[in-house]
């Protein structure tokens, strides 16, 4: 496929012009962009001038700041590389590289890191003139206090000031900003409090992580298109006789369903519309596979690891002419009986409800300085107040470069140095934690990139709060988890989802909405917080003892396939409210009559301050025109009576 056809197919036929797709050709050959990089970038140039310009709009003007906007982004990625380099000169001694072991095999054919040999190697107590013969990210510590128990030596490299060049606390964004007062908070001198309770079943999570078999993972995947068939053929009143075969030849059109796949295992580089195949159950198709032809179909929006329904036929063998794509109902949303709301009225006084939302990493890529997040708890517990604190890992980055690499600094205000990584965790970060007020509630989700984490796959276990010695006001959940915060049902999941999932589309009005809106109705319909397959993976170049050039697996998705049914929504019922932390912009959305919301990361890579999420709930009032009466219940209708704040950490 030319560049040309690529970039309609990923842009729509909106940029069938000539001067546009000049225009789009010379920015990709400027800066060294590929179709899909340069696409990334629009959809991030459209969200942050949404209200200056149309949707779809690819005018002179709008290509003119389209272009303006990607120089300042390659010019501050230049400024610090710069900055790092000179840190790097500056440094007496280059660390060497550690290699993790790639001898543990995977379903995928990828080597995984040995996690537990990195996390158990002790660490050597060393003076502040060895670290800094040692470490080229460690630069002058004149800067630091000697009495901060908060922060390890910086990076030289980094400006002291940087952190503090936005204002914290700055609203960004909001949603229902007319329709929703901003939440006063807790009164710590009122006993109100909220009713949490964990709608998942934590037992299920206490499995041995790197034990999967491939009968194991096939079992499971291929119940997963079982169980849609079952959906699929109840909403659309078919008949068992009705579903078919695409594989098999024949002139008649059939109905079938099966996950969107690679027409080819060993394909490069990005999927089209025309390089995408079904992949059918051992119950319909044995599990083959045959690849898709979708020219009859106008709009479309399809992903890796989809479960699809489809009308059409297989009239020569090669492939399956698709004649329609079926709709997959969604689930209920969760209703409460008067009861209920009652009592949620009565645990909060009639008073909104505050939720904060945080996600990490906690400290910049340079440095483990964690003071930024000791003043957040400072402003917790004097001016936001929240109910609920809600916080997504990682707090210590097994791939942060300090970590990674076994560069430790030296903790200036600890007597003696952690000697592990979890007593990282224990001797810095949680005293910093312990300091919330114990009224504040806190939840606390893992990340399969957290370092005091027994698993390091997806679905992944609880941190273990006694151990990481945390107050009884913490709550550790599993990841993904569904949980309640009095009536209203929340649906967390810290697997990059936004990120990971490569959409294949078609049509103009496709690109009508939002890409975050297109992953979002994705999520719901799938069910499933992490719907793509085969995840996403993360790797970077690094050259052998002979060097030859070799990709090193990093991080990623990390599915552990046996137990992807953790992963999919419980109770058979969608959340109130979605939250899925990505690198992406930060953004809170109404999809569907739910809340999606990215709270974005904590701290910046540079150590720039990042943002968080405080979201303001009214209380149920059954007599208010924003609760919906059905039968006997209510309808939760939080995306009426909430707002949204996105803000500076």
């Amino acid at each position: 496929m030319s560049i040309e056809n690529e970039l309609i197919s990923k842009f729509g036929a909106s940029v069938d012009k000539p001067e546009v797709i000049s225009t789009l050709e010379h920015c990709m050959k400027i800066y060294d962009l590929s179709v899909d990089e340069i696409y990334i970038k629009w959809e991030q140039f459209s969200y942050h001038n949404r209200d200056k310009y149309a949707a779809n709009s690819l005018t002179d003007q709008v290509l003119h700041d389209f272009k303006e906007y990607i120089q300042q982004q390659m010019e501050r990625r230049a400024n610090a590389s710069i900055t790092s380099t000179q840190s790097t000169i500056s440094s007496l001694k280059k660390p060497k590289m550690l290699i993790p072991n790639t001898n543990s095999p995977s379903i995928f054919g990828l080597g995984i890191p040995n996690t537990p040999t990195l996390k158990k190697r002790r660490l050597e107590a060393r003076s502040p003139l060895e670290q800094s013969k040692l470490s080229p990210l460690v630069g002058d510590n004149t800067s630091i206090s000697n009495t901060s128990p908060l922060a390890a030596t910086p990076n030289s490299g980094t400006p002291a000031n940087l952190k503090n060049a936005t204002e914290p606390d700055k609203c960004l964004v909001t949603l229902n900003v007319d329709n929703v007062n901003k939440a006063e908070g807790i009164d710590f001198d009122n006993e109100s409090k909220v009713i949490i309770s964990p709608f998942y079943d934590a037992k299920k999570y206490k499995f041995r992580t790197m034990r999967q078999s491939l009968l194991d993972a096939a079992d499971v995947l291929d119940e997963q298109i079982d169980i849609f068939t079952e959906v699929i053929q109840k909403h659309h009143n078919l008949k068992a006789s009705d579903i078919g075969d695409p594989t098999f030849q024949q002139q008649s059109e059939v109905y079938t369903v099966g996950r969107i796949v690679a027409d080819s295992v060993s394909a490069e580089g990005s999927l089209n519309v025309d390089s995408l195949a079904i992949e059918t159950s051992r119950s319909t198709g044995i599990g083959r596979r045959i690849r898709l032809n979708f020219e009859k179909v106008q709009d479309l929006s399809v992903f890796p690891g989809q479960i699809i329904g489809l009308r059409g036929k297989n009239a020569n063998g090669e492939y399956f002419v698709v004649e329609e794509i079926l709709k997959v109902p969604y689930l209920n949303f969760p209703v409460s009986d008067a009861e209920t709301l009652q009592n949620s009225q009565i645990t909060l006084n009639d008073q909104a409800m505050k939720v904060v939302v945080t996600a990490g990493p906690y400290t910049a890529a340079n440095n483990l300085d964690f003071s930024n997040l000791a003043d957040f708890v400072e402003r917790i517990n004097s001016s936001i107040k929240p109910h609920v604190l809600v916080m997504f890992g990682p707090f210590l980055d097994i791939t942060h470069p300090l970590i990674s690499t076994g560069n430790i600094p030296e903790f200036p205000s600890l007597k003696q140095q952690p000697k592990t990584l979890d007593e990282i965790f224990i001797k810095v970060i949680t005293p910093i934690l312990r300091r919330i007020n114990p009224k504040i509630q806190v939840i606390v989700l893992p990340s399969t990139k957290e370092v005091s984490s027994k698993h390091a796959a997806y679905p992944q276990d609880s941190l273990d709060r006694k151990y990481l010695g945390l107050p009884k006001n913490f709550k550790c959940f599993t990841n993904p988890s569904t949980f309640q915060l009095n009536e209203i049902f929340f649906g967390c999941s810290n697997n990059d989802i936004y990120k990971d999932l490569k959409e294949v589309t078609k049509g103009g009005n496709v690109f009508q909405r939002n890409r975050f809106d297109r992953v979002s109705e994705h999520i719901l319909e799938q069910r499933r917080y992490y719907p793509v397959f085969p995840g996403g993976i993360r790797t970077r170049k690094i050259e052998d003892k002979n060097g030859k050039p070799i990709f090193e697996h990093i991080s990623g998705a990390d599915l552990d396939l046996p137990y992807l049914g953790l992963t999919e929504f419980v109770g058979g019922i969608i959340p109130d409210v979605i939250l899925i932390p990505s690198e992406l912009t930060h953004f809170a959305r109404v999809v569907q009559n739910v809340i999606m919301i990215n709270p974005g990361s904590f701290i910046r890579p540079n150590g720039g301050r990042g943002t968080y999420v405080e979201m303001s709930i009214e209380a149920p009032d059954m007599e208010n025109e924003k609760m919906t009466k059905v039968e006997d219940v209510y309808l939760h209708n939080l995306w009426k009576r909430s707002r949204i704040d996105v803000l500076t950490a």
